[in-house]
C-alpha cells in the first residue's frame, strides 16, 4: 500500500508516461541534427543541395519577418478550408445517416469528388475563381472533407442498438437521442479525422499556392526552387511543419478535453488503453 493520494499517483504516472513519449523523440531529433551538420562539414552533403542545419536555422533568423507573413496568409488558408470541411462534413455525415435518400444519392458522388485528383482540379479552379484564398481554401477544403464525413458517419452508425432501444423506452426523441447517445459515440471518429483532416488541408493549401500564388509559403517553396536557393525552401519546409504540428497539438488539446471520458485519453503505464 502508499500513502499517495488519487492526485499525486496521477501526477507521477503522467511524468513517467511523458518522459519517454517527449525525450526519445528529442533525442531522435538531436542526432539527426548532430549527424547532419557533421556530414554538411565534411563535404558528404553538397551545400547547394542539402544545407547544412546551422545554415537554415541562420537564414530562418534572417528571414523570420519576412516568413512571418508568408506563414499567416498560409495559416489562413488552412484554417478556413478545415473549418468549412468540418462545418460541411459533418452536416452532410449527419444527413447521410439519418435520411436514407440522401445516402442513395449523395454518398456515391462523395467517392467520385474524392477520387478526383485534386492537383488536377487546382488549375480549373484557379481559372474560374482567380489567384485569391477562395481556391486555396477550397483546395484545402477538398482534401479535408472526405475523412470527416466518413469517420462521422462511422461514429454515428456504431451505437448499439440496446443504448438505442433504452433511450427510446425512456421517452427520448429523436434530437435527444442524437445529442445524449449518437454526438458523443461519433466524437472519438470525428476528432480522429480532425488530425487527418488537419494535415490533408495544410497540404491542400500549399498545393493550392504552388498552382498559383502570389503569396504564402508555398509561393515561396515555388521562388525559392525557381532560384536554386535550397536554404530558403528548406526555411519554408520548417515553417510549413511548425504550422502544421502547431494546428495538429491544437486538436490534441480540444480531444483530451471534450473526450477525456473515452478509452483512448486513458493509458496504463504500458502505454496500452485499459
Amino acid at each position: 500500500m502508499t500513502d499517495e493520494s488519487p492526485s499525486e499517483q496521477t501526477r507521477r504516472f503522467n511524468s513517467a508516461w511523458l518522459a519517454p513519449s517527449v525525450s526519445y523523440p528529442i533525442i531522435i531529433f538531436v542526432v539527426v541534427m548532430v549527424a547532419w551538420e557533421a556530414a554538411s562539414r565534411e563535404g558528404i552533403f553538397p551545400p547547394y543541395l542539402v544545407p547544412a542545419p546551422s545554415v537554415i536555422l541562420a537564414r530562418a533568423i534572417d528571414t523570420a519577418d519576412l516568413m512571418l507573413g508568408h506563414a499567416l496568409v498560409t495559416s489562413w488558408e488552412i484554417v478556413l478550408g478545415f473549418l468549412l470541411a468540418v462545418w460541411i462534413g459533418v452536416l452532410f455525415a449527419a444527413a447521410i445517416t439519418f435520411i436514407r435518400p440522401v445516402e442513395q444519392a449523395i454518398y456515391p458522388w462523395l467517392v467520385v469528388i474524392q477520387v478526383l485528383p485534386k492537383v488536377a482540379l487546382g488549375p480549373v479552379l484557379i481559372v474560374w475563381l482567380g489567384l485569391g484564398l477562395l481556391p486555396k481554401i477550397l483546395i484545402s477544403f477538398m482534401l479535408a472533407f472526405f475523412p470527416i464525413t466518413i469517420n462521422t458517419m462511422a461514429g454515428l452508425k456504431s451505437v448499439h442498438r440496446d443504448s438505442l432501444f433504452l433511450l427510446r423506452s425512456m421517452g427520448a426523441g429523436p434530437i435527444k437521442t442524437f445529442r445524449f447517445l449518437q454526438l458523443p459515440n461519433a466524437l472519438p471518429n470525428l476528432f480522429s479525422a480532425l488530425k487527418v483532416a488537419i494535415t490533408l488541408a495544410t497540404v491542400g493549401a500549399i498545393v493550392g499556392e504552388f498552382i498559383g500564388a502570389d503569396t504564402g509559403l508555398g509561393y515561396v517553396l515555388i521562388l525559392a526552387n525557381g532560384n536554386l536557393d535550397t536554404s530558403l525552401m528548406f526555411v519554408a519546409l520548417l515553417w510549413i511543419t511548425a504550422i502544421a504540428l502547431l494546428f495538429y497539438a491544437v486538436i490534441g488539446v480540444l480531444e483530451k478535453l471534450v473526450i477525456h471520458w473515452h478509452v483512448s485519453a486513458r493509458h496504463d503505464q504500458s502505454g496500452a488503453s485499459y
